[in-house]
């Protein structure tokens, strides 16, 4: 879906440019002004369509809604049986007494309770927390994933 998006917003944008550039034989007089204009020190003209302006409201507005990325998580606790359940959130409030900063997610899928802990954009933020775990669960390991909640920047608070 994304990749059609972007395959529309790029035709769209070829589209508009060589409307763009047909239209500026016949505003050859505009176009005199604009460069006498734009030639005076610390002025910058920017002539676009307004159709432009459109799109990338629309384009921001898709993305405010999608709040999540492919990424990494890393499974700590895999397990199934009757002290399965009890087992995952023991886990879970062991990982979160170390690293309060990151998410713990308890997961059930039948028959299996599953512990996937942070939201890492690559591999390597998944390889570095993972070496700091490692020792306290040794059978834990870096699963890539296709959604994982947008975590946020470094420079974020």
């Amino acid at each position: 879906m994304l990749r059609f998006f972007f395959l529309f917003f790029f035709l769209t944008a070829s589209y508009i440019s060589s409307s763009a550039q047909s239209n500026r034989s016949s505003n050859s007089t505009r176009q005199k002004t604009d460069q006498t204009e734009a030639s005076k020190p610390g002025t910058l003209s920017i002539h676009q369509d307004e159709s432009l302006d459109e799109m990338l409201e629309r384009y921001k507005k898709l993305n405010q809604k999608n709040n999540n990325m492919p990424g990494y998580r890393i499974q700590i606790f895999f397990g199934s049986g009757r002290n399965a359940r009890e087992g995952a959130y023991e886990s879970k409030a062991l990982f979160i007494s170390d690293f309060p900063l990151v998410p713990a997610y308890v997961l059930y899928e039948a028959p299996y309770f599953k512990v996937r802990v942070g939201d890492f954009r690559t591999k390597r933020e998944a390889t570095n927390m993972f070496d700091k775990l490692s020792s306290k669960f040794p059978d834990a390991y870096i699963t890539p994933l296709s959604s994982i909640n947008l975590p946020p920047l470094e420079g974020d608070s």
